[in-house]
């Protein structure tokens, strides 16, 4: 069992590996349009749940896809350019988080845009 603050920085590491990997060797071409967002490690590290995110107008159903056919690969990859002695298996998960905070600030927006409007119009 790995201690908290040893999790984190394990969670990181991947985080920041895995996405020079998307990035390194792009064997899928929607590899360069997703962005990993955030990585939980199971307590033994030995399973890691991927966050993901895409670029506007990818389907995330395909690059799901992408990334499981491919995962493999990835933890292959991952083992070879880092030093861990156990390397997890992928689990990836659509991270929605950024398009709801974008959503959330569009509406935030338009709120004020109204508030504005009506202001000046007193």
């Amino acid at each position: 069992m790995a201690d908290d603050k040893r999790k984190r920085r394990i969670e990181e590491l991947i985080q920041r590996e895995l996405g020079g990997v998307l990035i390194n060797y792009p064997r899928h071409p929607l590899f360069t349009k997703i962005t990993i967002t955030a990585v939980e490690v199971s307590p033994d590290l030995s399973v890691a749940k991927v966050f993901f995110s895409v670029f506007d107008g990818v389907d995330v159903a395909l690059a799901k896809k992408a990334l499981d056919d491919e995962s493999k690969f990835l933890r292959k990859t991952l083992a070879h350019d880092v030093n861990l002695r156990i390397t997890p298996r992928f689990n990836f998960f659509y991270d929605e988080s950024i398009k709801r905070s974008m959503k959330l600030s569009k509406l935030i927006d338009a709120a004020i845009a109204s508030d504005e409007s009506r202001h000046h119009e007193t």
